[in-house]
């Protein structure tokens, strides 16, 4: 990889457990060519699309998405989202860490907060918006701390929301798979991407093992997915630089090349433009939490 410096998907945070907005953008932002940042976050987030139409990368899988759709963002995973065709697009963004419904598999005696917050697109039949879009209202109504009783109001309705996902996934047809063909070779590379990040990847080794050329994949990949090619595979490589950090005792440099960087004074840099720290300061700072 040429040693430039590469857009990164910063890691954002919140200062609390929970937050939910309604959030508003017209589709000329799109148009004019002003893609949002790639990014990930240590909290989950669900987004329930009230109008328009997006895409969205998650991870390695192509989404598209539009209104009555819920979109799962787990902890930790790459995502951008592009808003398509004309008009305003409206979606509640709900964000969330995992404490505030860690009650829900106590009480179930079950794992459903970590087998069912995965990547997934679900779509919500006509005729039951109006219940989800109560649950999503109540949290936005108490999110303005009305009075002790919000925090509470908040966790229970979440915990119904999430409830309802889980029972879709389990026994309803809804589930949106991936994009249309036209992009499942898009797809596959992404998967490949995701999958061998440690290996040595460039443009030519990707374009000989598809069969396709250069040109084609730098235009195409960007397209489909919102990422330049190199800027998805060092997204990907600092995603599982990260993990690897907070859970191994592996040097700096053993990570840097494990996770397919060639120089490891070039991923302390880039890991510097992502997290506003270096990789050494990044792991002292979860220790210290």
């Amino acid at each position: 990889m040429n040693e430039e410096m590469i857009k990164t998907g910063v890691e954002e945070d919140m200062p609390q457990k929970f937050k939910i907005e309604r959030i508003k953008k017209s589709a000329p932002t799109a148009e004019r060519g002003k893609v949002p940042d790639p990014h990930m976050h240590p909290f989950h987030e669900i987004f329930y699309l009230e109008s328009g139409t997006c895409s969205s990368l998650i991870g390695h899988t192509l989404y598209t998405f539009e209104k009555g759709d819920i979109v799962i963002v787990p902890a930790h995973e790459i995502h951008r989202t592009v808003y398509t065709g004309s008009g305003q697009h409206e979606r509640i963004v709900l964000s969330f860490r995992t404490e505030v419904v860690s009650w829900i598999d106590e009480f179930l005696d079950s794992s459903i907060v970590e087998d069912n917050v995965k990547p997934i697109v679900i779509h919500i039949p006509e005729k039951r918006r109006s219940y989800v879009e109560a649950l999503f209202n109540k949290m936005l109504f108490e999110s303005g701390n009305v009075d002790e009783l919000s925090e509470g109001f908040i966790r229970i309705a979440l915990a119904e929301l999430l409830l309802f996902l889980v029972r879709c996934r389990k026994y309803e047809e809804n589930v949106i798979k991936e994009l249309d063909v036209s992009n499942a070779l898009m797809q596959e590379i992404a998967t490949y991407i995701y999958d061998h990040y440690d290996r040595k990847i460039t443009l030519d080794t990707i374009t000989a093992k598809f069969g396709i050329s250069r040109s084609y994949l730098s235009k195409k990949f960007k397209s489909a997915t919102g990422f330049g090619f190199k800027e998805y595979l060092l997204n990907v490589r600092m995603k599982n630089a990260c993990a690897m950090l907070l859970n191994t005792n592996k040097s700096i440099t053993e990570i840097a090349f494990a996770c397919g960087f060639n120089d490891s004074n070039y991923f302390g840099d880039a890991f510097r433009h992502m997290k506003g720290v270096s990789p050494n300061q990044y792991r002292k700072n979860s220790e210290n939490v």
